[in-house]
Parts: C-alpha cells; sequence; structure tokens
C-alpha cells in the first residue's frame, strides 16, 4: 500500500513539475502574458483554436486534410512513375540514336554499294555504244534525257563519239554542244 501511495505521489509530482514547466516557457516565449490567457490556451478556450470550431466543421477540416493526404501520396507515386518513365524515355532515346547511327552507316554502305553498281554499269553501257555502229548508237540516245547522254558522250572514244553526236537530232544536238564544249557532264 505504501508503495502504491509513493508511485501515485511521484505520478502526481511529475505532471505538475511538467505543466509547471510549460507555464514557463509560455511566459518565457511570450505566448501568453497573463494565466488567464494561460489558462485559456491550455483549456482550449483561445479564440481561433480547434474548440471555436462550429459541431460538425472539424470533422469537415479532418475529412479534408485526410483527403489531402491521400492526393499528396498519389501525386507522390504519380511523380515516380514519371521519374521512371523518364529514365525509360531517355534509355529508348539512346537506343534509337545507336540505331540510327547504325542505320546511317549502313545508308552510306548501301549508297557506296549501289555508286560502285552504277559506274559498273555505266561502264558496261559505254563499252556498248563504242562497239554499236554510230546510226544505232545516235538513234538510241535521242530517246535518252540530256543528263544521260552528257554522261556517256565525253567517256566515249572521241571519233565514235563525234560521228554519235553528228547522228542525233538537230535540237539535240543545239542542246548538248554548248554544254559539251564548256565540259558539263551530269553530276553524279
Amino acid at each position: 500500500m505504501k508503495k502504491m501511495m509513493l508511485i501515485l505521489l511521484l505520478t502526481v509530482g511529475m505532471t505538475l513539475s511538467f505543466a509547471a514547466i510549460a507555464l514557463v516557457m509560455l511566459f518565457a516565449l511570450n505566448v501568453v502574458e497573463s494565466l488567464e490567457e494561460a489558462r485559456d490556451l491550455l483549456t482550449g478556450q483561445v479564440p481561433g483554436a480547434i474548440s471555436d470550431f462550429k459541431e460538425g466543421e472539424l470533422e469537415v477540416v479532418q475529412d479534408a486534410l485526410l483527403l489531402l493526404q491521400q492526393h499528396k501520396k498519389e501525386i507522390e507515386q504519380d511523380f515516380e512513375k514519371l521519374k521512371e518513365e523518364h529514365k525509360k524515355l531517355e534509355q529508348d532515346k539512346m537506343n534509337l540514336k545507336d540505331e540510327i547511327g547504325e542505320l546511317e552507316t549502313q545508308g552510306q554502305d548501301g549508297d557506296q554499294n549501289a555508286a560502285q553498281a552504277r559506274a559498273q554499269r555505266l561502264e558496261e553501257t559505254i563499252a556498248l555504244y563504242s562497239a554499236m555502229r554510230p546510226a544505232d548508237a545516235a538513234a538510241i540516245l535521242n530517246g535518252l534525257p540530256d543528263e544521260m547522254i552528257l554522261e556517256i558522250l565525253p567517256r566515249l572514244p572521241e571519233r565514235q563519239a563525234g560521228r554519235i553526236l553528228s547522228g542525233l537530232d538537230d535540237e539535240t544536238k543545239k542542246r548538248l554542244a554548248p554544254l559539251l564544249i564548256e565540259g558539263k557532264t551530269a553530276q553524279r
């Protein structure tokens, strides 16, 4: 029984000392200026305190706070998802850059192969026109675009090119002669 009384007194003493410390802090920090203000503050009677809410308003405010906390969590989750998606997009962007680089390299290789194949076909065509009779070659060249004629004629032996040029129709000769004299050939 003595032990119970001692524990009870000790509990009451500690409670009072904590209350005393709280009062001293309220006065020291100039939160309150009188004992009445301190009592009102500690009992929740201060204007603007939670006890001034009308009935039902406190629940509405608490519900609103809970709702805001939920929205905050959802926004944080969405933000984390966006960060992950951004990282994924950055990685995809890097992968696409690598693929584009590889495709450009392949395209350049393809262009070189196509250019080599075209050059080979052009050499074969020139050899063919060199072996043909000039009148026959001129008849074929008359139906070709000027760019192709300008690409073929300068590469033929001069004598063969001259005979073929003289076999072209007059209008084609008029168009091509100045270009051949100026040394303009097809740009490839």
